[in-house]
């Protein structure tokens, strides 16, 4: 049987090259799977690529949203001319 590898959040924050801050955001959203043992958050690899394979295939490759639902480039259909 294959050992599972655990990563810290610090490990997992370098693999996705982002700051450990962030990683502990997504966790506290409940969108990054992962657990405590001691206190400390522990990611499963296996885990961790699932998740990655469920967000790219949710997100595909991601287009920018249409102008219009930008924050501050709210659509001028009604309110033009006012």
């Amino acid at each position: 049987m294959a050992r599972i590898e655990y990563l810290s959040v610090d490990e997992v924050a370098e693999r996705f090259g982002v700051n450990p801050t962030t990683v502990y955001r997504l966790i506290r959203r409940g969108g990054l799977p992962a657990f405590k043992v001691g206190g400390q958050w522990r990611f499963s690899s296996e885990m961790l690529t699932a998740w990655v394979s469920c967000q790219v295939g949710r997100h595909g490759e991601r287009a920018s949203p249409p102008e219009s639902t930008l924050p501050g480039k709210a659509s001028d259909e009604n309110g033009a001319g006012r």
